[in-house]
This record gives structure tokens, C-alpha cells and sequence, in this order.
């Protein structure tokens, strides 16, 4: 009787604290565009790039977005070696969704100096929660 209820304990905990909220926009990084081919590329798949190097991003949409409007922008973070003295706003892009990119944009970015980097996108359908962020390296 004692395992059967560790048993129904371990079952009950594992369903609530589960994080299966697949609702969630998230941000891909690769050093090649994204196909078939390369979204699951572990070699390519990497958020650690080099100086000058193209940086190809995709953003997931869970559900479309209604005004097919996004904002994306890119920050440094912190200082020259150490990241942690706020942030300054390197890179920005106005995009709009064509009808067959309901659910996704890619494209790609250069940068060249070294440092810590977060890209945050936002909807114009509520300009003031970010949908999604995510951070890259750029290191020699």
C-alpha cells in the first residue's frame, strides 16, 4: 500500500509541475538558413557565432498574429567583458508577415563585435509584451 501511494504521489506531482505549454513563441539560431535539412543540425544549430558571420534566426508563432506586424530587436548586453552593466540597442527591423508566414519569420543578421547579445520580438497586436527573447554569443 505504501508504493502504490509513493507511486500516486510521484504520477500527481509529475502531472502538475510538467512544463507541456506548447503555446510558447521561441527563437532559433543556425549558421545556415533554415530547411528540412538543417533545423535539426546539431552541428549548425548553435547560438555561438563568430565575428562578420551570418546569423540566421526563425521565430515560432504559436497563433498568428492578427496585424501580421512584428518588431525585432537586438541588445547587447553589458560591457566589453563584463555583461553586466545594462544594455544598449544594437539592431532593430519592422517586419511584415506575408499570408504564408502565419506562424514563422526568418531571416539573418551580422554582427561584428564580440559579446553577449539578446534578441527580443515583439507584436504590434500588444506592443508592450514581448513575445519571445533569446541569447546569442559572438566570440573570435
Amino acid at each position: 500500500m505504501k508504493n502504490f501511494l509513493k507511486f500516486l504521489a510521484v504520477v500527481i506531482l509529475t502531472i502538475f509541475t510538467c512544463a507541456c505549454d506548447s503555446d510558447k513563441s521561441v527563437v532559433l539560431f543556425n549558421k545556415h538558413p533554415f530547411d528540412a535539412q538543417t533545423i535539426n543540425d546539431s552541428v549548425s544549430n548553435t547560438n555561438v557565432f563568430k565575428s562578420g558571420e551570418r546569423i540566421y534566426y526563425l521565430v515560432t508563432l504559436p497563433k498568428p498574429v492578427e496585424t501580421k506586424l512584428l518588431l525585432i530587436q537586438i541588445y547587447k548586453i553589458g560591457g566589453d567583458k563584463d555583461e553586466r552593466y545594462g544594455y544598449e540597442l544594437v539592431w532593430g527591423k519592422r517586419v511584415k508577415l506575408r499570408d504564408e508566414q502565419k506562424y514563422y519569420f526568418t531571416d539573418y543578421v551580422v554582427l561584428n563585435k564580440e559579446g553577449a547579445y539578446v534578441i527580443k520580438v515583439y507584436s504590434r497586436d500588444n506592443p508592450t509584451q514581448i513575445l519571445t527573447t533569446g541569447n546569442f554569443y559572438i566570440k573570435n
